[in-house]
């Protein structure tokens, strides 16, 4: 049991990093993005509007939201109605939130298998955006593969730690 228990913590170990390394690569997008809405305002008001900027603008907040969304469920950061489940003794809360993980991973697992059959397609098919760039659209889906992937990894280490502690009793559950 406490091998199984050591390489599981490994495993959360190497998803909390990834998961760390894909919100600082959504930060460092969320920076750009700024100065880049910034300078079409600019040059719109004096009315030379640019193409390029909305693209960039919308590619990078796909990017980004993709990328963030596993780690904002890391930190639990996503809005939860519980107002009824924080009535409820703790460990039925612990065993409510392990059945809505599981529920999440479902859907996270549908989301990867779609995901890549959306990739797929756009790579067989050869099928470029539309705009100027002319660039294949599947790196654009790209990012959806990733956080899909990212937030099924999340959601399975959570569910392992809640279901630990149901066992073991060690530590406090995270909340």
């Amino acid at each position: 049991m406490k091998t199984f228990q050591t390489i599981m913590d490994k495993i959360t170990a190497v998803v909390d990093r990834c998961v760390s390394f894909s919100f600082w690569a959504a930060a460092v997008l969320l920076f750009f993005l700024g100065p880049i809405a910034f300078y079409e305002v600019v040059v719109r008001k004096l009315g030379h509007p640019t193409t390029w900027t909305f693209h960039i603008l919308v590619y990078s907040q796909l990017f980004m939201i993709w990328f963030g969304v596993a780690y904002t469920q890391k930190v639990r950061g996503h809005v939860n109605v519980d107002i009824i489940t924080r009535l409820l003794p703790l460990t039925v809360r612990i065993i409510t939130r392990i059945f809505a993980y599981l529920v999440c991973q479902v859907i996270s697992l549908i989301l990867i298998w779609q995901s890549w059959v959306m990739i797929k397609r756009s790579y067989v098919y050869e099928l470029m955006t539309t705009e100027e760039f002319l660039h294949p659209i599947y790196w654009l889906q790209i990012p959806t593969l990733i956080g899909a992937v990212l937030l099924f990894l999340v959601f399975f280490c959570q569910t392992y730690k809640d279901i630990n502690w149901l066992f073991t009793r060690e530590g406090s559950p995270a909340e």
